[in-house]
């Protein structure tokens, strides 16, 4: 329920007992036009029954501003704790890419067959690592090739799996 919401209905329950604590003021002080003490005895109990909503109304307002808050304090935490996991991973993430660059100098590739290798890494293929270069298709493959001679590796899925089986 919105902050308006929830006054229009404050203002409604707020008014209905005025008007109906009036009404039952105007019966008990003159019986002279014929209503009963009975009428009275009614509107006393719509007037009651007015009271209650309102505080019940209130009552549940404050609960859910007391939740509200503890929601938003929770909401902060997450956040928090969320912005330090993207920092660790930020720095893991620095920290691999050296690992990945290290390997790729030990197994002495080149500048442009380590910018391979890492697209190839990524997953793109043959023909989207040359669109992305600028390079023609053959290009690509002779230094694909030359990246799995110098490494020892059989293909793609062997130099994937040599930087991410220890990760899994």
């Amino acid at each position: 329920m919105t902050f308006i919401q929830k006054l229009i209905l404050t203002l409604f329950f707020i008014l209905f007992t005025l008007y109906s604590g009036y009404e039952v003021f105007e019966e008990l002080t003159d019986f002279s036009d014929g209503e009963s003490l009975a009428q009275a005895w009614v509107e006393i109990g719509i007037v009651i029954m007015s009271l209650a909503g309102l505080i019940y109304f209130a009552y549940i307002i404050a609960v859910q501003a007391k939740e509200k808050l503890k929601l938003n304090d929770n909401l902060a935490e997450v956040r928090k704790q969320l912005e330090s996991s993207n920092v660790r991973l930020q720095d893991g993430k620095k920290e691999y890419q050296k690992v990945i660059q290290w390997q790729f100098s030990e197994w002495g590739l080149s500048p442009s067959e380590q910018e391979v290798a890492l697209l190839m890494l990524k997953g793109l293929s043959i023909k989207e690592i040359s669109a992305s270069r600028n390079t023609h298709e053959k290009t690509v493959r002779k230094q694909a090739s030359a990246i799995y001679e110098k490494s020892g590796l059989g293909g793609r899925h062997e130099l994937s799996a040599w930087f991410f089986e220890d990760l899994l």
